[in-house]
């Protein structure tokens, strides 16, 4: 991590964004590769959020790192603090995913995913090398022992450093994919990596892509419940209240400490 971050950088109620477009962050990736220099992009949404404010080994995790705005609740939230961002600083996996893999293929950059399984992996990884001939993509898939000192994720880690990615993408989903990276982020070579989630799903399409309009508007969240309520009715219903409760104590405890004679 440099101390000429690309990014503008903000600390608000306990927790950091490195805000950008999508132009600013496929900046960044060349910015990485120019200089010889090392960045680690995780993001947060309001779902990340409350995982970061209870669980103090993420919160571990996510130190030193850079974090994307990936939800529009947490663009709102900044707006309210007075920090300069539009939805244009919201930036989702589903609209950055393309864009990174054009740059990839058009600067010579070579791309290695880790996570999904390996039949979501391959199809998300042909559909990139269809729409974009040329670039050059592996992936091994997430089923390995992901704990920091087995022999598996050593295994994973030279596969990476042998293929010489400049771009590495890992989607083992919160936390697994923090804590995964925290561990052996010293140890992969590229320039850039990313904590991506879900992303292969969608360009798979194994998960449903939601309307990019609700994206935008902060709705994304309704499609996604609608298509399984079972397993995302506790995230989307339940997480933001409790959430909620969390960062207005922040907020209070700030403002009593800020008016302490």
């Amino acid at each position: 991590m440099t101390n000429q971050h690309p990014l503008p950088h903000h600390h608000l109620l306990g927790f950091d964004v490195h805000p950008g477009t999508l132009d600013e962050y496929l900046n960044l990736i060349t910015h990485a590769v120019a200089h010889n220099q090392r960045y680690t992009v995780l993001y947060h949404n309001l779902h990340s959020l409350y995982s970061y404010f209870t669980s103090e080994q993420l919160q571990a995790d996510y130190r030193n790192c850079t974090v994307l705005v990936d939800g529009m609740p947490v663009i709102w939230l900044m707006q309210a603090h007075g920090i300069k961002v539009t939805r244009d600083h919201r930036l989702t996996y589903v609209d950055f995913i393309m864009p990174m893999m054009k740059l990839a293929r058009d600067q010579g950059l070579k791309v290695f995913h880790v996570g999904q399984k390996a039949e979501v992996q391959q199809a998300a990884m042909q559909r990139i090398r269809d729409e974009m001939p040329g670039i050059e993509i592996a992936g091994h898939d997430g089923y390995f022992d992901q704990s920091s000192d087995s022999v598996e994720s050593q295994r994973v880690i030279d596969e990476i450093n042998q293929f010489e990615a400049d771009i590495v993408l890992v989607g083992f989903g919160a936390p697994k994919q923090e804590a995964w990276l925290a561990a052996n982020r010293e140890k992969i070579n590229a320039s850039t990596v990313f904590a991506c989630g879900a992303c292969m799903e969608y360009v798979a399409g194994a998960v449903s892509t939601p309307p990019r309009w609700m994206g935008r508007t902060g709705l994304e969240w309704l499609f996604r419940l609608g298509e399984n309520p079972r397993r995302f009715a506790f995230r989307y219903l339940v997480e933001p209240v409790l959430l909620a409760g969390i960062l207005s104590k922040r907020w209070l405890s700030e403002r009593l400490n800020r008016d302490k004679p």
